[in-house]
Formats: structure tokens, C-alpha cells, sequence
């Protein structure tokens, strides 16, 4: 059976690196028929848990490099997203969070095709499982495509905006056009609300996905579009699954990797794609962020370390593994998530309550004092500051940023430093979208993005 999965991998691996392949597999081949078999495939934690988007992250403003550490990139891609170019990825360039998150698409679209041909018998639980799970992971791989590749949601413009190619067939021989971006969020909207009907409330492991995973991923989503009363019934749901919050008082703050991978606070564990640019050996934090960490907050010691010459690094990945950062989905996200929506839609109350219920487990024993607002643009700001600073490297940054640079009171322009040259990203800049991979471009005619 593992022969099967190895050999449609490698197939499907080819078949996202372009839309155009001449591919014709010798149908003789033995391909995966079984609910077992689609769930290997799914269990490919490597491939389908791996390789969440991280441009954006690279892109964004929690870290920068040193000017030694910037020549000795080995890509020009990297040294193009740290300064925001114009250019980013060079011709024949394999841009891995494109061609790895429709390796995923692909993929799912497989199991979803191979399910038709099973019947669901006694094992309707796995069958739904497996279904589910697919039906997940498509979504989340054109959620995160999106937030990268096409234009932030505006209701106004999102019908005509160019979204991303929803392949939802694994035949390699046809040709996706964009879609819009209302069509791409549609798309992904609608495989959770099926993926939800499927799911277990609770993964048996947490590489697979699960009700209050959706749950959390379509409070996320929808605090992006920012459709607050949505996100926050999807919060509430996904918390009255599972709310409980891992207490930082339990952690080793002198632990080189101090959080296991599987965690109190991990509802859906997934890793990003790794990049030069967010090594934890060389990322240095940036240092008006970190000065926001109070001594008593268990997060100062946890989180960071000290570098050469004073800097600090980043150490606090729920991935279990200096070589990635966490990009899955957590339970302290849901708390923070779910302030946020409470506090614009006026329940400053409630808002404060769930800030204050994170924080008290972050914070050393006996020290925290809740905070209170003053009024609900005072308990916003607060909410947002702690949002930054209990979601750094997380993949959710950017963004963080496209939504809240359409709001003057936090819309932020990026600088670098390289070389003695300044360079900026002003707030709702066309650099907020990534450009599409060349060889996609001349291989499939898809429109590319203005730059």
C-alpha cells in the first residue's frame, strides 16, 4: 500500500509544480481504494501538515537580520522578500508555498475522487473522517494561498479581484484560471461547513483535523474578512469543544525548546515552510516588540533567548523543532480571537474576561492583575497588542497586518535596514500580495499580480 501512496505522491508533487504536464501514469499501476489507504495519505504529516505558507511571515515585522546574515542568504528569493522587491521569485524558481500547498490541494482532491468509488459500510465513522479531513485540508490550503497570493477581502471589489485556481479535480491535464477572490473564500467556506459535518469533535491525534479545528479555522477566516459576529460564533463553538489553556507556569523557561508539539494549547498541529529568513538561530526579534513583555510575564523568558551582543531570538515554537515554527491552529488564538470579536461588537465586558483568562496562564503565579479598559477603543488596543505577542511566528502576522492597515488607527508601514539602505513597506501597498511563480504565468496563463 505504501508502494500505491509513493507513487501518486510523486505524481501529484509533479503535477503542482505546473498547471501543463504531460503526464499519462500507466494505469496498470496499483492506486490507493481502500478508507485505509486514503488515510495514509492524509497521515503524510510531512507533506500534509508541513509547508503551511510562510512568505508572509518572512514578510512581516516581528524580526530582522543582520546585514552579514542578509549576504549570506543562498537565495535570491529570500533577499527579495526581506525587502519587499518588486521581483521575488527568480525564473525556474520553485516557490515552495505555492507548489507544496496545491501538492496538498492535489492530494486531497485524490482521496475526495477515490471515496466516490467506496462504499461506507460499517466504517461510516472512518469514511466521514477521511472525507472530512480532505474537505479540511483543501481549505486550508487555499485559505492560506489566498492570504498570500490574492488581494485582501473587500466586499466592495472581492467579486471582480483575482483570487487563486481552485483545482478541485486531480486530473493534471486541466488548466485553472483564477478564480475571484469572493469565489476563492466561497470555495473554502464551503468544504469546512461540510467538513464540519463529518469530523469528530476531538482528533484521535492532533495532525488530523476535527470539529473544533474547523471551528477554529472559520473563526480565523472570518476574522480576516472581518465578519466579526460569524467569527465569533465559530470561537464559541470551537471553544465549548475544547477551551483548555496550557499554563506557562508548567514550562521550563531555561529549556532550549521548552513546548512539546502536542500541547494543552494545540488544537490542529501543522508546520510552516521553513526559510532562511526565520531561523530561530539568526531572526533577531525585534526589540520594540520585546520590550512590551513585562518581568512577570512568563512569555519574556519562555518565548525568547539571549543572542550575541544583547539581541534576542526566538525560541517559543509549538512545533517541537528548531527548524519550523508552528503554523497550526491554537486554543489561545480562540481566546484571542474571540476578544476581538466581543470588542467590536460593543461587549467590552466579555472581551476583557477572555483577554484576562489567557493572560492569567501566562504569567508567573500570584503576579497578574487583570486588566481593565476604559472604554472599547482602549480594550481593542490592548487585545490587538496581546494578539502580536502570543501569535508571533505563527504565520498569522501578515495577515494581521492587510486587515489592519485598512484602519487608520493601526495601519503600520515596515522598514528595513540592509546595507545602509532603507526600505519600506507603506500600509495597503500592492507588495502585500505576492507574486505568482513565472513559470505558473507562461505555463497556464493565469493573470499575475500587479507588483
Amino acid at each position: 500500500m505504501m508502494k500505491r501512496v509513493f507513487f501518486l505522491a510523486l505524481i501529484i508533487f509533479l503535477s503542482a509544480c505546473t498547471e501543463k504536464l504531460d503526464i499519462k501514469p500507466d494505469q496498470s499501476l496499483n492506486v490507493p481504494e481502500t478508507v485505509a489507504d486514503f488515510q495514509a495519505m492524509l497521515d503524510n504529516v510531512e507533506v500534509i501538515n508541513g509547508f503551511i505558507p510562510s512568505y508572509g511571515e518572512a514578510g512581516s515585522d516581528n524580526y530582522y537580520i543582520t546585514d552579514t546574515r542578509y549576504n549570506g542568504l543562498a537565495a535570491n528569493s529570500d533577499r527579495n522578500t526581506y525587502i519587499w522587491a518588486k521581483d521575488i521569485f527568480p525564473v525556474n524558481y520553485v516557490a515552495a508555498d505555492w507548489v507544496y500547498g496545491y501538492v496538498r490541494v492535489n492530494y486531497c482532491n485524490l482521496v475526495l475522487e477515490g471515496l466516490e468509488h467506496v462504499s461506507t459500510g460499517i466504517g461510516a465513522a472512518a469514511y466521514n473522517n477521511v472525507k472530512g479531513s480532505a474537505l479540511f485540508f483543501r481549505a486550508f490550503s487555499f485559505y492560506t494561498l489566498a492570504g498570500e497570493f490574492c488581494k485582501p477581502y473587500d466586499s466592495t471589489a472581492a467579486a471582480t479581484d483575482p483570487g487563486i485556481p481552485l483545482r478541485t479535480k486531480s486530473d493534471v491535464q486541466i488548466i485553472y484560471q483564477r478564480a475571484s477572490v469572493k469565489a476563492t473564500y466561497e470555495q473554502v467556506l464551503a468544504d469546512l461547513a461540510m467538513a464540519a459535518e463529518l469530523l469528530p469533535d476531538i482528533a484521535t491525534v492532533k495532525t488530523r483535523p476535527s470539529k473544533a479545528a474547523v471551528y477554529g479555522l472559520l473563526a480565523r477566516i472570518h476574522i480576516s474578512l472581518k465578519n466579526y459576529q460569524e467569527a465569533l460564533e465559530y470561537a464559541n463553538l470551537s471553544l465549548a469543544i475544547y477551551h483548555k489553556l496550557l499554563d506557562y507556569n508548567t514550562i521550563d523557561p531555561g529549556s532550549s525548546l521548552p513546548f512539546d508539539m502536542f500541547n494543552d494549547d494545540v488544537l490542529f498541529f501543522a508546520k510552516l515552510t521553513p526559510t532562511s529568513l526565520l531561523r530561530m538561530s539568526s531572526a533577531i526579534v525585534d526589540s520594540m516588540l520585546y520590550k512590551q513583555y513585562q518581568d512577570n510575564d512568563l512569555r519574556k523568558s519562555i518565548f525568547f533567548r539571549d543572542g550575541p551582543g544583547g539581541i534576542k531570538l526566538f525560541k517559543g515554537t509549538y512545533s517541537g523543532n528548531s527548524l519550523f515554527h508552528f503554523g497550526g491552529i491554537g486554543v489561545d488564538e480562540m481566546y484571542i480571537n474571540r476578544a476581538e470579536c466581543y470588542v467590536r461588537l460593543g461587549d467590552v465586558a466579555h472581551a476583557m474576561e477572555d483577554l484576562n483568562t489567557l493572560l492569567r496562564t501566562r504569567w508567573k503565579s500570584g503576579t497578574y492583575t487583570d486588566m481593565t479598559a476604559v472604554d472599547a477603543d482602549d480594550a481593542l488596543e490592548k487585545i490587538l497588542t496581546e494578539r502580536r505577542k502570543e501569535l508571533l511566528f505563527r504565520g498569522l502576522r501578515w495577515v494581521d497586518l492587510r486587515r489592519l492597515n485598512k484602519d487608520p488607527r493601526f495601519a503600520k508601514t515596515l522598514t528595513r535596514m540592509v546595507k545602509g539602505s532603507v526600505y519600506q513597506l507603506p500600509p495597503n501597498d500592492v507588495r502585500y500580495v505576492y507574486p505568482i511563480p513565472e513559470d505558473e504565468v507562461r505555463l497556464s496563463g493565469i493573470e499575475q499580480n500587479a507588483r
